[in-house]
């Protein structure tokens, strides 16, 4: 694959958050009296807050718990965040460093609301070279929608499909790019990779350092 554009997922793809949150989920829950699992909290990963607040507010039958529950958890990640716990993926200064290098393009689209997007960003202290950022703020619907995904390629020239890669850690992410009809390779986080997934991923990827292997 010659790439022109690469479209990074950022939770449990470009950081390592995903166990961050869950943490800061955990919490709160045990701050709230909440029964909360990394189970439970598996259902939701490349989903977004607002389908997670929605899911939750019908689990738990309480939208004010929730909504504590919520604030409480951004409260705890944004401590973790300035603790210096969000680190990066294994892999991704040396994948971005490999693109920058052959002139490749590449973007972020995540289902975090760009506010928070930037804040994990300024806090990476370093420049990580994105052309662009896509947010939850700027689509209607979130993943397995493919809106963010496209919307991501159409601001960015529209490249030949088959030469555009996404690069996804969740099921959810992975129908999203296949409805947006555009290539995807997994590295999965905390989720392994589903039958549908390996059977529609152009590979499945210990790392992002494994990624340059399907380029050129």
């Amino acid at each position: 694959m010659e790439p022109k554009l690469v479209i990074f997922d950022m939770d449990g793809v470009v950081f390592d958050s995903e166990k961050l949150y869950f943490t800061a989920n955990k919490m709160a829950a045990d701050e709230l009296k909440m029964s909360y699992s990394l189970d439970y909290y598996r259902r939701f990963i490349g989903a977004g807050n607002e389908y997670m607040m929605q899911a939750m507010t019908a689990d738990f039958g309480d939208a004010g718990l929730i909504s504590a529950f919520m604030e409480r958890s951004f409260g705890l990640i944004d401590t973790l965040v300035a603790q210096g716990k969000m680190e990066l993926k294994p892999g991704f200064l040396a994948l971005s460093a490999y693109l920058q290098e052959h002139q490749v393009p590449y973007v972020l689209a995540s289902s975090n609301d760009r506010q928070q997007i930037d804040h994990y960003l300024q806090n990476a202290h370093q420049e990580l070279g994105f052309a662009r950022i896509i947010s939850a703020d700027d689509v209607s619907q979130a993943k397995p929608s493919p809106e963010i995904f496209l919307q991501a390629w159409e601001k960015s020239g529209q490249p030949v499909k088959e030469q555009t890669l996404v690069i996804e850690d969740s099921h959810n992410g992975i129908v999203a790019a296949n409805r947006a009809v555009l290539p995807v390779a997994m590295v999965p986080d905390l989720i392994g990779p589903t039958d549908y997934d390996q059977a529609n991923c152009v590979g499945i990827f210990q790392d992002l350092n494994e990624i340059k292997n399907i380029f050129y």
